[in-house]
């Protein structure tokens, strides 16, 4: 809201219905969210909406009568893995198990921003003797680029292992459908979680996959964990004309490569963040570049762009095209102004 402005004067208040309240934000995403709750209740969920402008609309989603549109699925035995906001849409991100057919259907209702209209669509399904084969995952997120939303699952197509990718627009129709292989370097299938205000962070989802599949702006890029003889490392790469390029890579230490690490991530703009226990990493996309060693607070999912500056401390970090903005978090619950510090680039 205060952007590259000397001040910005904005007040707006809402009232969420229980103690806890969640906050959806996404990197290039011009809306954010506050949900009420993270499940169903009587197939609703209820949020607050705030434009780029700092307007605030408080409504719900009719997330059951959507569902329903799918085909014969109870939306109370339905899970929420992710909620997300692109440029375009709010999207959940479903989960049901089909116990007959011992498989998993991924699926997704969007509501666009502008008129808070609901568009649900299947996005896929594996089955449960699949995810035994580090060879495939279930979807997943992985990113936006305009009105493409994306979704990825490790896959296997003619003896090649890679992912299957597919993006739908803001209204849930499909607009691509692809494969990409995979690098020569093989990724150690470790635990990854995820990081940065989404539905997916607050729920605690975890699950074992080899290689993250991310989206962001007009680039796939892809991170995970090799080893390479003794030792183990965090590498990412960019995808080039259908071959993947290597950017950064950075060592684990003994003591991570002991310990069973959830290895969570997230792209920005400027580079991809990492965290592994209490420690992050920033991978700049820019081959050569120096990877930036953090360390993990509880913060630190609320402003993951703050770790792509050392010792930061308590100054939350917005990162703009002419430079970065920061603010000492201190100044928070109190009354009066608060204070913004701009560095140019």
């Amino acid at each position: 809201l205060v952007g590259e402005k000397n001040t910005s004067i904005w007040q707006e208040s809402f009232n969420p219905d229980g103690k806890n309240y969640y906050y959806i934000s996404g990197e290039n995403a011009r809306y954010i969210y506050f949900l009420d709750q993270l499940e169903l209740v009587e197939g609703k969920i209820f949020f607050h909406q705030i434009s780029s402008a700092g307007n605030v609309k408080s409504s719900s989603a009719m997330l059951g009568q959507a569902i329903k549109k799918l085909g014969n699925y109870d939306y109370n035995e339905v899970n929420i893995v992710d909620v997300i906001t692109t440029d375009k849409a709010l999207v959940f991100f479903l989960r049901w198990k089909d116990g007959k057919e011992k498989k998993y259907v991924d699926f997704m209702v969007t509501m666009t921003h502008h008129n808070m209209l609901l568009y649900p669509t299947i996005i896929g399904e594996v089955s449960e003797a699949n995810l035994k084969d580090t060879r495939y995952s279930h979807w997943s997120y992985s990113g936006f680029q305009g009105d493409n939303i994306y979704f990825a699952t490790k896959n296997v197509q003619e003896k090649k292992s890679g992912w299957a990718v597919r993006a739908f627009s803001s209204k849930a129709e499909l607009t691509e459908t692809r494969f990409i292989e995979g690098p020569s370097a093989q990724f150690d299938a470790v635990i990854t979680g995820s990081f940065g205000t989404t539905g997916r962070f607050y729920l605690n989802k975890a699950e074992s996959s080899a290689g993250q599949l991310l989206r962001i702006n007009d680039r796939f890029v892809l991170v995970g964990q090799r080893t390479e003889g003794a030792n183990k490392q965090i590498e990412s790469y960019t995808l080039v004309n259908a071959k993947w390029e290597k950017m950064t890579s950075a060592a684990l230490s003994p003591e991570q490569m002991k310990k069973a690490i959830i290895l969570n991530t997230i792209a920005l703009n400027e580079g991809i963040v990492c965290t592994l226990g209490a420690n992050s990493l920033f991978l700049p996309y820019t081959s050569g570049q120096k990877v930036v060693h953090n360390k993990t607070t509880a913060f630190t999912p609320f402003n993951p762009s703050s770790v792509m500056i050392e010792a930061l401390n308590n100054r939350f970090a917005v990162s703009l095209p002419t430079g970065s903005l920061y603010f000492d978090t201190q100044q928070l619950n109190k009354p009066g102004n608060v204070n913004f510090e701009f560095i140019k680039k």
